[in-house]
């Protein structure tokens, strides 16, 4: 058993590896842009100080951050801009450590390092290999940080150009509050991009995926509140209906599955044109959807507005495959009464759309 269970899970290609990209275009272009104007100001610093060889590596550390910028334009793979600005940060850090020494406060950049690799560790969509990258990278950030400190303290650093304790000490101060504010900036990033995630899910969740619209789950959740709150007042007025496309099952076998998925579409489109006034509608299943009237509809009213619709799909045709089609539908109607259940409710509509093809199709069912 336990060998089968492997077998499938080795076979299972439903799960898709991400590619790392956790933030959009923008997000990405924010922090590309302030991290090559931080850069600029460090050049700035360096020239000021003569020291030559982090003017030098600092000019490198810019144009990785244009490169970034340019494959951000180019929408191009995004994770390779994280990469090369982690690359970056963290070889810069060492070399200014090396040449100015640790009391500057460079290592202290290590922190956001850290914090833009591993914050995303418990992305759920990570697969084990990607997680075993960043865990060992984390470890070689943490390390160099330690080994870092440790070389500085002990003065074996072979540090080139001394800069006066003043000096040092402003520098150090400078770092740390860049380094925070990074970090900072990241996590705020990041969080918007994972809330983005999370609405993007919920909505996955939520529609169906062929017409967009509600899925039974959304639907029959919208229903129960509504029955639930009729059930809390003395007032009633809260009216369902079941809409059925009529010989769905024809049309895919003579049209094929693909003029059936544009008559759902279709109808989906029609239902959208009549639903400005508060008309609430899922699809409830296979070629069946859900209406909830408008809270402010009568019983008859909703009546009238489903005619309307019954009508208008049977006047509409759509091109599929170079043919014209058209379609009907069948409709039952129910209006919630003291002392329904949900389930009771939706019942009562469904038998009256049984009626409705018994008697003929294309026609509204409400009494």
């Amino acid at each position: 058993m336990g060998t089968f269970r492997k077998k499938n899970e080795i076979r299972d290609r439903t799960y898709r590896e991400i590619d790392g990209d956790y933030l959009n275009k923008n997000q990405y272009m924010i922090i590309a842009t302030s991290l090559c104007v931080t850069h600029l100001l460090f050049e700035l610093w360096y020239l000021w100080l003569g020291c030559t060889p982090m003017v030098i590596i600092n000019i490198f550390s810019i144009l990785c951050y244009i490169v970034s910028i340019l494959i951000i334009l180019q929408d191009k793979r995004n994770i390779i801009t994280i990469w090369i600005m982690v690359l970056e940060v963290f070889l810069h850090v060492i070399f200014a450590s090396v040449f100015l020494g640790t009391a500057c406060g460079y290592q202290q950049w290590l922190f956001g390092t850290l914090a833009s690799v591993f914050l995303p560790f418990y992305n759920p969509e990570l697969s084990k290999r990607q997680k075993r990258h960043i865990g060992f990278f984390s470890l070689v950030v943490i390390a160099t940080y330690m080994v870092l400190t440790a070389l500085g303290n002990g003065g074996l650093l072979p540090t080139r150009y001394n800069v006066s304790p003043g000096l040092s000490r402003l520098m150090f101060y400078c770092n740390v509050f860049l380094t925070f504010g990074a970090i900072m900036l990241y996590t705020q990033i990041y969080n918007l991009r994972v809330g983005e995630k999370q609405k993007e899910l919920q909505k996955a969740a939520d529609h169906d995926y062929l017409t967009g619209i509600f899925n039974r789950q959304r639907i029959q959740t919208i229903l129960d509140g509504e029955v639930l709150r009729q059930q809390g007042t003395s007032q009633t007025n809260l009216s369902v209906a079941i809409v059925d496309i009529d010989f769905f099952k024809k049309i895919n076998d003579t049209s094929g599955h693909i003029t059936g998925d544009e008559a759902l579409k279709e109808l989906t489109k029609i239902f959208w044109k009549n639903s400005a006034e508060g008309m609430l509608y899922g699809r409830w299943g296979g070629e069946e959807f859900l209406l909830i009237a408008p809270e402010h509809f009568s019983y008859n009213q909703f009546v009238d507005l489903l005619e309307r619709i019954r009508l208008q799909v049977e006047d509409n045709s759509f091109t599929s495959n170079g043919k014209d089609v058209k379609f009907t539908v069948s409709i039952g109607v129910a209006t919630y009464e003291k002392g329904m259940t949900v389930e009771e409710l939706v019942n009562l509509a469904d038998d009256r759309l049984y009626h409705a093809k018994e008697n003929g199709r294309n026609r509204t069912v409400y009494a």
